[in-house]
């Protein structure tokens, strides 16, 4: 059984907040039922499963403690290094692995405010007591977060001094931000560690940005409009509480998301093509612009997500479910653009929002970091070069290509783009517009790299096919 204890004002209720970013006042399960399934969350997650699947797999009969758990794992996983560096100090021997997941998630919370000291101690002593098979594991969870806890001080401090663990971030990752921004890596670092803003983006096809901001005010939200459809919720909340996202007038879309569509100039009577289309916010933004769209993507699950973007916003794309890196085997299915001798389809644009490292979205997968490897890199470029190359036939001439990634590491940015355009002498590159949103970029002739702010962090290039 699992003992139900209160906060510490007593009440039943306490803010939730996801790891995505948004708040809910909901009703507390009990602490150690929450701290049993995060740790079960945790075991899922260091065997290599993203954060989303780890939590799908523990709470597979339990869906109703999503928020609570999820906010756990999350706090567990954003002091990984930290908790994890702890128990190598703190225990004479490495635990079990069930021990020592119980013993991450509960270090998180009390290096966090979200309960009182004795009540995550005494619920993870009940939660080992209960659920874990390994003998003496209730009386060894109940030791070393005592010992945590007298020493606490001292061994944070400690800590500290590690970047790893300050920055919650492997070796190698540091590494690689530190040749990237030999100046400017630990504001990067710092960045990644800050909750994420919650950015939406109004359909302009239904109402004015401007409207919409007076309807959030009206209803006493404080809004800033950081973009020409971006509107910044200074107050995160789930989707459902947004006015206007279920009735298809916002959706939830990162700023520097939103200025893929603007830098590509996506206009009515155009044909744009979204390689690489999932989740499709970017696809329903492109429509929302009156472009007509082909949202190509080759998971055929997270190609119902196009659908239901689509669908809650009332517009419509040519989904297919195919690889962009096989233009042969779907090209059949477009009608109505015009083709070359061979066949091809021919389109005015081409959003090419290639799989990478995601380094520029941390601070909403702070999974992310523990579930790469170094030699990722080198193996997403590769990717990413052979989209370049296979799409690239696919453009008109004087049409334009704009490749994307939410990476902050060069070799998937500025270096493939170099590379690129080294290779085709027909390809321009096309300067982008300064953006209001973006005071902290680094600007560069031809393509714009935004660092982490109010923004998550990217890399834009916008090419032009001139023969």
């Amino acid at each position: 059984m699992f003992v139900r204890v209160s906060n510490q004002a007593g009440r039943p209720l306490h803010q939730s907040r996801s790891g995505r970013g948004g708040v809910n006042a909901v009703a507390s399960p009990p602490l150690a039922e929450v701290l049993h399934y995060a740790a079960e969350a945790w075991q899922h997650f260091r065997a290599g499963r993203s954060l989303d699947r780890a939590l799908a797999a523990a709470l597979a009969d339990r869906p109703d403690l999503r928020p609570a758990v999820q906010d756990a794992t999350y706090k567990a996983v954003r002091h990984l290094a930290a908790s994890e560096r702890l128990v190598e100090l703190l225990a004479a021997r490495p635990p079990a692995a069930e021990v020592a997941a119980l013993l991450a998630v509960a270090l998180a919370q009390l290096q966090t405010d979200n309960y009182a000291e004795y009540a995550v101690v005494d619920q993870a002593v009940s939660s080992a007591r209960n659920s874990l098979p390994t003998r003496g594991a209730a009386g060894f969870v109940n030791a070393l977060l005592r010992n945590f806890l007298r020493q606490r001080a001292t061994l944070l401090s400690e800590l500290q001094l590690n970047d790893t663990v300050r920055y919650n971030l492997p070796h190698w990752w540091i590494e690689r931000l530190q040749r990237a921004y030999p100046t400017d890596w630990t504001s990067v670092a710092e960045h990644q560690r800050q909750p994420p803003p919650l950015v939406l983006r109004v359909n302009v096809s239904r109402l004015p940005t401007e409207r919409y901001l007076a309807n959030l005010n009206a209803a006493g939200m404080d809004a800033t409009r950081v973009g020409e459809q971006a509107v910044w919720l200074h107050d995160a909340r789930p989707v459902a509480a947004i006015p206007g996202f279920s009735e298809g007038e916002v959706s939830v879309q990162d700023a520097g998301a939103q200025l893929a569509a603007v830098w590509l100039d996506a206009r009515a009577g155009m044909q744009v093509l979204d390689a690489c289309a999932a989740p499709g916010g970017k696809t329903a933004h492109l429509a929302e612009l009156g472009a007509t769209v082909t949202a190509l993507e080759i998971d055929a699950i997270r190609a119902m997500r196009i659908e239901e973007n689509l669908r809650r916003g009332g517009l419509t794309a040519h989904l297919i479910t195919g690889d962009a890196l096989r233009p042969e085997s779907w090209q059949s299915q477009i009608e109505d653009l015009a083709k070359t001798e061979t066949g091809a389809a021919l389109f005015d644009r081409i959003l090419v929002d290639a799989p990478c490292t995601a380094s520029g979205i941390v601070r909403r997968h702070p999974d992310i970091p523990w579930l790469r490897r170094s030699a990722d890199v080198a193996q997403l470029t590769k990717v990413q070069r052979e989209l370049l190359h296979a799409l690239w036939p696919l453009l008109k001439v004087g049409g334009r290509l704009l490749y994307a990634v939410c990476s902050l590491f060069p070799e998937e940015g500025r270096e493939q783009v170099d590379r690129f355009v080294g290779r085709h002498c027909e390809a321009r590159l096309v300067p982008l517009p300064a953006a209001q949103l973006l005071p902290t970029a680094a600007r560069a002739p031809a393509w714009q790299s935004g660092l982490p702010t109010l923004h998550d962090g990217f890399f834009y290039a916008l090419l032009e096919k001139t023969g």
